[in-house]
C-alpha cells in the first residue's frame, strides 16, 4: 500500500483521523498500526514522531478535522438555541391565544412575547433642571433677538457671552 494523493499512508490517515476525532496520540496510534509487541511508551514516542513537524501532512489533516468538528458542533449548539427559542415563542403564542381572558398566563405570555420582539424597551429620559427664572430669561433674550433679526436659537445673551456654563 502506497501514499494517496494527500501524501499519507492508509495508516497515517487514520492516525490522523483519530487525533482529530478527539483521541489522544497514544490511543490513535494503537487504533491505527499494529501494536501488539509495543509498549505503551513506545506508542506513545512514535505517535509523538508523527504529530510533529516531520509529518505536516498528518497534523494538517487532524488539525483540518478538529477544526470541522468544532465548526459542526458550534453549528448544532446554534441550531438548538434557535429550536429552544422557537419552542418558548410558540408556546407563549398558544397561552396568549388559549388562555381566558382573565388569567394571568395571557397577560404573562403576551408581555413576554413582547419582551422577545423587542416591543418594550426602556427608555431614559433626562432634562435639564431649569428654573422658571432662567426660561423666562431666555425667551425674553430670544424674543429680543428675534426683532432684531438675530435669532440664535434658543442662545441666551449670557451663553453667547460665555456666562453661563
Amino acid at each position: 500500500m502506497g501514499k494517496r494523493k494527500d501524501g499519507l499512508t492508509p495508516k497515517q490517515r487514520a492516525f490522523a483521523i483519530a487525533v482529530g476525532n478527539g483521541s489522544d496520540f497514544t490511543s490513535a496510534y494503537e487504533q491505527a498500526y499494529e501494536c501488539d509487541n509495543m509498549s505503551r511508551a513506545a506508542m506513545r514516542n512514535e505517535a509523538s514522531k508523527l504529530m510533529s513537524g516531520a509529518y505536516p501532512d498528518i497534523t494538517l489533516l487532524a488539525n483540518r478535522i478538529k477544526d470541522e468538528n468544532e465548526v459542526k458542533k458550534q453549528q448544532s449548539l446554534h441550531a438548538s438555541e434557535l429550536n429552544d427559542r422557537e419552542k418558548v415563542l410558540s408556546r407563549l403564542r398558544y397561552f396568549l391565544d388559549h388562555a381566558e381572558n382573565t388569567d394571568s398566563t395571557k397577560l404573562m405570555a403576551a408581555k413576554l412575547l413582547g419582551q422577545t420582539v423587542g416591543l418594550f424597551k426602556d427608555v431614559t429620559i433626562t432634562e435639564d433642571a431649569r428654573s422658571s427664572d432662567d426660561i423666562a430669561r431666555q425667551l425674553e433674550d430670544r424674543l429680543a433677538n428675534l426683532l432684531e433679526g438675530s435669532d440664535n436659537e434658543g442662545v441666551t445673551s449670557e451663553q453667547e457671552q460665555g456666562n453661563v456654563h
